[in-house]
């Protein structure tokens, strides 16, 4: 998936769920918990297990983290990988009025609608991106499972990185059902039959695979276009 071989390199995966949030009750609390997430962990990181990168000891499972705990997992991570850092999260995604940044929400978080710090307790993906790219991987792989997931393809470093590829879930804008709660999120699902194919694959061909199984199944947005 790299364009070169990162096995014998340090590799690192860090797969980020949050299913559990502290606050969803009005008038500050997000939408409610994401039981289909922990069902996306398990299956993603089985499917890393067998793709021969990552080794057993280089994927890390982060199940419904605080912003602290979620930042110095990020950090290690991007320290420590010296060819492929992944990055997977889902979860809540938040954006302000003005769509310009992408939030990650994590278990503390909240919603605050006109102040400062919009979304305390969550993260902005530019951070969370700049926080990676700091690092000395090989090649940088962030795949995005929440709502309003594409904004993140407007929020890229500067110069830009030639290592980051960025896997987004669904198209700017929109928001996304999470699916019922005995099974993973609708994407997530996509992606791990995917990877479960086998072979080597592509970036790319992996993209064009997902966006072709998502067409084929008939899934829709929140707000009833194609997803």
């Amino acid at each position: 998936m790299t364009g070169d071989d990162p096995r014998g390199k340090a590799n690192r995966a860090l797969l980020v769920g949050v299913s559990e949030y502290d606050n969803t009750a009005p008038p500050d609390g997000v939408p409610g918990d994401l039981p289909a997430v922990k069902h996306n962990l398990s299956r993603l990181a089985e499917a890393l297990r067998h793709g021969g990168v990552f080794g057993e000891h280089e994927i890390t499972v982060c199940r419904s983290p605080d912003q602290g705990a979620f930042n110095r997992e990020l950090w290690k991570a991007a320290q420590e990988a010296e060819g492929v850092l992944l990055l997977y999260f889902a979860g809540h995604g938040a954006i302000p009025n003005a769509g310009d940044e992408l939030f990650l929400q994590m278990r503390d978080a909240r919603v605050v609608a006109g102040g400062h710090a919009v979304f305390p307790g969550a993260q902005m993906f530019s951070v969370a991106q700049a926080m990676l790219v700091a690092g000395k991987a090989r090649r940088i792989v962030i795949v995005l499972d929440c709502c309003f997931a594409g904004n993140a393809a407007w929020i890229r470093p500067e110069p830009r990185d030639k290592r980051l590829l960025l896997l987004m879930s669904v198209q700017a804008n929109h928001r996304i059902d999470a699916g019922g709660p005995d099974s993973p999120t609708p994407f997530t699902a996509e992606l791990v039959r995917s990877l479960e194919a086998g072979g080597d694959v592509s970036f790319r061909t992996l993209a064009d695979d997902l966006r072709a199984r998502m067409a084929a199944a008939g899934h829709r947005t929140v707000r009833g276009d194609a997803w």
